[in-house]
């Protein structure tokens, strides 16, 4: 891609286009090389707009035309990132504008910040945004005079009484790291990369303990014989009152799956008619997103949770699956071009603190015989 074209794209993508270029942008993405070349750009690039990466190029082109006639208007763009995932449109993360906070007397206020989609952010109930990266480990003050603590790769959340209205801040951890939260009630939350949370700022005591989650995650959650603790993913709802259990619910993926590792819980899918399964420690519930049946089957649970350690595992794994975990945990594009490998399992163990991709894709040549080629962060399996 020529270094013109690439400036073009982050401008789209940074909402700074001019007229022409939003003109030149509208005729070059007609064709499917180009489209292409614009999809993997933002893939690799801009994480957080995956929507905008699997988008078809009609509503690229609806967007490229929308935003011409809002120039022309001198209309200005104001899209949520509600409005980025429910209607698939295409919008940089870098469009809201960003909050962080500066340090004074130990207790940090907000500064308006532009985002960087690589890093991990805290979108706070008000809509204000923290690049939690750029903080030293400190005591953070957001809405209502709420305040967190930052622990290097963890923020801690302290139980205020006296709330009454439950609100909502999203921790969003891109791919290629990992960050963990402690919940106001004192549960903790290991999430994986590409993933988000939606969680209460603070737990209100004769209220369920509900959340959202997009992506991976490993719950602590602590006991509560009262107030039950829901998780709500793309194609599940699990119920707990205190155990321990991971969920792993991409919304590019076909399922839903969940580990109990102690205590127990119950699953079930998102329709109200869905009868919840009781789950035992040591097995794993796969909730099937088209139909909303639930498998149920004993696994090692060590192989599925073992990433909160940063040791991720593969036993009998197929090529497709190994690809996409790959993706996720190295921020990279892998396109495999030899079928043959459909046929076959892997086994491998990988440190990815310690291990790069360089070193994993090597590892997998040296042992299975992969051929393949890498262009910065795009890699074709011969």
């Amino acid at each position: 891609m020529s270094p013109l074209i690439e400036r073009k794209i982050i401008n789209f993508l940074n909402c700074e286009s001019s007229i022409e270029e939003l003109n030149f942008l509208l005729k070059w993405i007609e064709k499917k090389n180009n489209l292409r070349v614009f999809k993997d750009y933002v893939s690799v690039n801009h994480f957080s707009n995956l929507a905008m990466s699997r988008a078809n190029q009609e509503k690229i082109i609806k967007e490229i035309k929308d935003r011409i006639n809002s120039k022309q208007t001198k209309r200005e763009l104001n899209f949520s990132f509600k409005n980025i995932f429910k209607y698939a449109a295409i919008i940089s993360i870098s469009v809201a504008v960003g909050y962080y906070n500066q340090m004074r007397k130990g207790v940090i206020d907000e500064k308006k910040v532009v985002l960087d989609p690589n890093k991990v952010t805290l979108q706070t109930s008000s809509g204000n945004q923290i690049v939690l990266e750029n903080l030293d480990d400190i005591l953070i003050e957001i809405d209502d005079e709420i305040l967190i603590k930052k622990e290097s790769k963890k923020i801690v959340f302290d139980q205020k009484k006296g709330i009454k209205k439950l609100s909502y801040n999203t921790l969003t951890v891109p791919y290629g790291k990992r960050f963990d939260v402690e919940l106001s009630d004192g549960s903790i939350v290991y999430l994986n990369s590409g993933s988000s949370l939606k969680f209460p700022v603070q737990f209100i005591n004769g209220m369920e303990r509900k959340v959202y989650l997009d992506g991976e995650a490993f719950f602590n959650i602590s006991e509560n014989n009262k107030d039950i603790f829901k998780v709500v993913s793309n194609d599940a709802i699990t119920e707990v009152y205190g155990t321990q259990f991971n969920v792993k619910s991409y919304k590019e993926d076909s399922f839903s799956e969940i580990i109990l590792v102690d205590g127990s819980l119950g699953v079930k899918g998102l329709s109200d008619n869905q009868k919840i399964v009781s789950l035992k420690p040591g097995f794993r519930a796969n909730v099937n997103q088209s139909n909303e049946k639930i498998e149920i089957s004993k696994v090692n649970t060590k192989i599925y949770t073992s990433w909160i350690d940063g040791r991720v595992i593969f036993r009998d794994e197929n090529i497709d699956s190994m690809i996409l975990k790959l993706e996720r945990l190295y921020n990279v594009i892998i396109t495999n071009d030899n079928k043959k490998l459909s046929d076959n399992f892997f086994n491998a163990t990988i440190v990815v603190e310690e291990e790069s991709i360089d070193e994993v894709m090597g590892y997998l040549k040296e042992v299975y015989n992969i051929k393949y080629q890498k262009f910065n962060n795009k890699i074709i399996i011969k």
